[in-house]
């Protein structure tokens, strides 16, 4: 049993939940399952691995240059309050759900994800989630929501964190698959994420903005303006810009806690430019891990789940409209920072603090899903909606978890918002 335990512990921690390796396998099924010769799988194989991993430094090149730029600004404004960072909120619920003996949450992880592949396998939805990362995260939180909220511990608390998270992964991104058509046209693919109900609220939302017709890829600009037609050219005048004024307003005290011994200026200047590279790298990494993963998925689907939906990262959806990614990064940024004003405002004594991941990677994904059916005015209203969204529902479930570190996603904001409220009027307010 020892040995089982070891090879199954390894293949939990380096295997699934290691994005490249968890695609990697995926990939060479669906090409053992298409009779490809090893030649070719050994090409696809590594080719996917390859693609994953530039994918994974232009995020992490994305989340580093971001989130010193916001720590920086929040500190001149003098913001504390609670944590959005996902990360953050897992490795927190995990110490908490150490002490009740479910610290390892891989084992509801990979639980789950066999419920998915049931569920996908004997259901008309066939959707099969594969951001490994992402399963893990959602395994961590839901677990904790449950223990908080319910007070479930052991058995019972492990059984109902599987169901909810295999059924959460199995019906939401089917869910929204629909609201994609336009997007994605006949394509196996759909979004695997804690970004699925809030993708479909906002494909919703951009409608009544703007049109379809009326995409910021199509965007006519004039004379020199035309240059912000590059995506590298638009983010780095675009970031560069911004990161350049917040450092300004900043001034050279604060932006030394980051910046060191270099000049403030040049700092904001090469935060931004950082930010082109890293969108650059990470497109590069979609388009090749893709080339890869899309003709293996279907030998993969023919024999295990016949016509399955591969739900995927974020990411995977900004090639489609890199220009009304980069708008929904920044209406939402600013739609998140008015979220602040207004808990502000309202003197709220929970306030949230917007995080890189959050403002990047859901801005970005949720401005492609409402370019699609509200063009570039409906990207603009719908994902400034959402930022206040994200922060005030982030308050709102900090309040209601009595935590001081919530994930920042939309979906929790929302879909799971209303599920541990409802909780709350069912069995009461948690323990201090």
């Amino acid at each position: 049993m020892s040995v089982l335990k070891s090879i199954l512990d390894f293949f939990i921690t380096q295997i699934f939940q290691t994005p490249a390796y968890f695609m990697a396998v995926v990939v060479l099924i669906g090409s053992v399952f298409q009779k490809k010769d090893l030649k070719s799988t050994v090409v696809a194989v590594i080719k996917t691995i390859v693609g994953m991993m530039i994918l994974g430094i232009g995020a992490g090149q994305l989340k580093n240059a971001s989130q010193a730029v916001i720590e920086i600004f929040t500190a001149r404004m003098g913001i504390q309050g609670v944590s959005t960072d996902m990360w953050t909120a897992v490795y927190a619920y995990i110490d908490e759900l150490s002490v009740v003996g479910m610290g390892n949450v891989a084992m509801v992880m990979i639980t789950a994800w066999v419920v998915n592949l049931i569920l996908a396998r004997f259901t008309p939805i066939k959707t099969i989630f594969l951001t490994g990362h992402v399963a893990y995260c959602d395994s961590a939180f839901i677990t904790y929501f449950i223990y908080r909220m319910v007070g479930l511990t052991g058995t019972a608390l492990f059984a109902s964190a599987v169901l909810a998270c295999g059924v959460y992964w199995w019906l939401f991104p089917a869910l929204l698959r629909k609201f994609l058509n336009p997007l994605l046209g006949d394509a196996p693919l759909t979004l695997g994420h804690n970004l699925c109900v809030s993708g479909i609220i906002t494909t919703q939302l951009a409608k009544l903005f703007g049109k379809a017709s009326d995409s910021a890829e199509n965007l006519k600009l004039p004379g020199w303006l035309s240059i912000f037609k590059d995506s590298v050219v638009a983010y780095s005048i675009i970031m560069g810009s911004i990161y350049l004024l917040i450092i300004l307003i900043s001034g050279p005290e604060i932006v030394a806690m980051k910046a060191g011994n270099a000049n403030y200026i040049m700092y904001g200047l090469n935060q931004g430019f950082t930010m082109a590279v890293g969108v650059y790298v990470l497109l590069s990494g979609v388009r090749m891990f893709l080339n890869e993963l899309i003709p293996a998925f279907k030998g993969f689907s023919d024999k295990l789940v016949p016509g399955a939906i591969a739900a995927v990262d974020s990411p995977v959806f900004w090639s489609y409209a890199p220009t009304a990614a980069m708008l929904g990064f920044l209406t939402t940024v600013v739609g998140q920072f008015v979220g602040v004003g207004i808990l502000a405002a309202m003197g709220s004594s929970v306030i949230a603090i917007p995080s890189v991941i959050p403002l990047f990677f859901g801005g970005c994904t949720l401005g492609v899903f409402a370019n699609s059916t509200g063009g570039w005015k409906g990207t603009i209203g719908a994902t400034f909606i959402m930022g206040i969204v994200v922060i005030m529902g982030s308050a709102a479930l900090a309040s209601l978890l009595n935590t001081g570190f919530v994930p920042g996603h939309s979906d929790w904001s929302t879909l799971w918002l209303a599920i541990v409220g409802i909780l709350r009027l069912i069995f009461g307010p948690v323990a201090a």
